[in-house]
């Protein structure tokens, strides 16, 4: 126990800690930060099924939050020593503190991107059944034409055909009753 407490003494003295963590953290984050930009680097995390953060499901060690604590605790340790000339022991206090601020400003910045998603941005042809559009485009006899409708806050247009198999001309309101395909939606006309 003695010769561990012996190496430690001696890597917080002579900077070699610092310096290995301050490298390490910068490289894992050069790293994580190029694979992200050419598509790589993606975490599948988990969320509680409504697109709302969880702190139950939030994993505290990730490769973000290690190279943060990283990266800020050799350069906090470094500071400390080099430009205020502080003692070993406050050296690595302000150092495991400034790795836990990392760790919390990553959570923290997370947190805030997980209410960055909107469910709205996404489109299921399948949530636009039984809701009422407008015919925007005429649908022919038999044939295929648009109509308006409005989901989750966006308005979309989709290619519909009609259910009775006869010509509905534009602006006429209609019902959306099944869909045919991923992009196509079979409506009826309502009658007020």
């Amino acid at each position: 126990m003695t010769d561990f407490i012996t190496f430690l003494q001696t890597a917080f003295s002579k900077d070699t800690f610092y310096w290995f963590c301050a490298l390490s953290g910068s490289g894992m984050f050069i790293i994580q930060f190029l694979l992200t930009i050419f598509g790589i680097g993606h975490d599948h995390e988990v969320d509680d099924g409504h697109g709302h953060f969880d702190v139950q499901n939030f994993k505290w060690i990730t490769k973000q939050t290690l190279t943060g604590f990283l990266m800020f605790f050799g350069l906090v340790g470094l500071t400390c020593k080099k430009e205020f000339a502080l003692s070993g022991g406050a050296s690595a206090a302000w150092a495991a503190a400034g790795g836990l601020v990392a760790v919390f400003a990553t959570a923290l910045i997370f947190k805030m991107a997980k209410k960055l998603r909107s469910p709205g941005a996404v489109f299921r042809i399948e949530d636009a059944i039984g809701k009422e559009a407008f015919v925007y485009q005429r649908i022919p006899k038999n044939g295929l034409g648009k109509i308006s409708i409005s989901l989750h806050h966006h308005t979309h247009e989709i290619d519909a055909v009609s259910m009775t198999h006869e010509e509905i001309s534009s602006f006429t309101q209609v019902q959306i009753v099944k869909n045919m395909d991923d992009r196509i939606v079979a409506v009826v006309p309502i009658n007020r």
